[in-house]
């Protein structure tokens, strides 16, 4: 079921806001199988977004319109339907019993600009927002579905679950939801993925079909199949991808690093502690981000002066006069410290250049050594990533989780992002 997209606001033009609903939007809907043929982005113009309906509505059977639902002179949507389809604007009783319940719970009465939002063209419905004050809308232009969702992310999120599927369903019961197994890997990109796939899986069945998802840290890639006929098929190509790149693959869906590292603790009832220098914290934040990360990890130390590094963390001062704070015994004895401070059984330890300046011949901006393991045995590894400062850290940090992830796995084998990305 192909649907066209049309996004409003001043805010998109400009790049104030960076437009993250439309992925929201179409990543939401394809695995229930509506796909966004066309999207469409356009200012607070009454105009132009009636024009653009009108010309969307010739084409496809549904348009989602995000944005321009509010309480502001600059929320347009209402209106803009109500010349569309030359029906006036009426008072929504279900759309004034929403806004009045959302003030009744903050204590507040309901103004002038909070009613704008229950003014809906005569023969709209509603659409359930379970957390703003803004009710969707949706009606039916010639023989298109319009189906209107606020701007506010969470609030978006919210009724692609609930209200805007169920329309959809309702309106296209023929639309069939894709099959869809989604895997999260780490330290390879796609070019390098798909050539493995066209090397040492030639007989790739056309049923299963593969897509690939670029991002960072992780890479997502994509088994799609439409019958469930073809589920064994699909089975059997993840099993022949975890044969040739399984140690790549740390988790499915919407796993992150750090909830995987939580996981495998649980599992294995150990603590973690942190010793971070370049990364200033940003594998703390990956680890906390997760709710029950307190089972697991009581604390970590940013150690980002080398004053600080050799008071808090115990580190002897004269290795960092004799090899530098970014070095192998540095970072080792930061592990060291830290391990022994928290009484934790799991480290991670980085120290490293993430730039633009403070580089060296010998220690070139990217260039950071990683600790990692246990109580019984610390590995350590320089690695080198010539990238902008905050991609630096996104990247070190996502690195020393999958080397612990790895490590907590009994996993020996030597991954071959270590030769990619080794230090000249």
């Amino acid at each position: 079921m192909k649907i066209a997209l049309l996004l409003t606001g001043n805010e998109l033009m400009t790049g104030d806001t960076v437009d993250s609903n439309s992925a929201m939007i179409a990543q939401s809907l394809a695995v229930q199988g509506f796909d966004v043929a066309h999207k469409v982005t356009v200012g607070d113009d009454m105009d132009l977004i009636v024009a653009e309906l009108d010309k969307l509505a010739a084409i496809y059977p549904a348009i989602i319109i995000n944005g321009g639902l509010g309480p502001t002179v600059d929320d347009l949507t209402s209106e803009a339907l109500s010349l569309l389809t030359g029906e006036p604007l009426v008072e929504n009783a279900q759309a004034l019993a929403h806004v009045n319940e959302w003030c009744e719970r903050r204590g507040v009465a309901a103004n002038a600009a909070n009613l704008k939002q229950t003014l809906l063209p005569a023969s709209a419905t509603v659409l359930a927002n379970p957390v703003g004050s803004a009710v969707g809308i949706t009606l039916r232009f010639r023989d298109c579905v319009l189906l209107c969702t606020p701007g506010v992310p969470p609030e978006l999120a919210a009724m692609l679950e609930g209200s805007v599927l169920s329309a959809l369903q309702l309106g296209f019961p023929d639309a069939t939801a894709r099959l869809v197994r989604r895997l999260k890997l780490f330290g390879m990109g796609e070019s390098a993925l798909q050539q493995i796939i066209a090397d040492q899986c030639p007989h790739w069945p056309s049923e299963v079909v593969v897509g690939f998802r670029a991002g960072v840290p992780l890479l997502e890639l994509k088994l799609e199949i439409e019958d469930e006929a073809h589920l064994s098929l699909r089975d059997q190509c993840e099993e022949e991808l975890r044969q040739v790149v399984g140690d790549f693959i740390v988790g499915e869906n919407d796993d992150t690093l750090g909830a995987i590292v939580i996981d495998l603790l649980q599992q294995q009832t150990k603590q973690l502690t942190l010793a971070e220098s370049c990364t200033g914290g940003m594998i703390a934040s990956n680890i906390t981000a997760v709710s029950g990360a307190s089972s697991v990890f009581g604390v970590g130390f940013v150690s980002y002066s080398n004053a600080v590094k050799a008071s808090v963390l115990g580190v002897d001062s004269t290795l960092i006069e004799q090899h530098g704070a970014v070095s192998e015994p540095v970072v080792r004895a930061m592990a060291e410290g830290a391990l022994e401070r928290s009484s934790a059984h799991c480290v991670i330890a980085v120290s490293g250049v993430a730039g633009p300046d403070g580089g060296t011949d010998d220690k070139p901006v990217g260039s950071v050594w990683v600790a990692w393991g246990g109580v019984e045995h610390i590995n350590t590894h320089l690695f080198h990533y010539p990238v902008g400062r905050k991609m630096f850290q996104t990247l070190v940090s996502a690195l020393a989780l999958d080397l612990l992830r790895r490590y907590l796995l009994g996993s020996t084998t030597v991954p071959n992002y270590y030769q990619r990305k080794r230090s000249k």
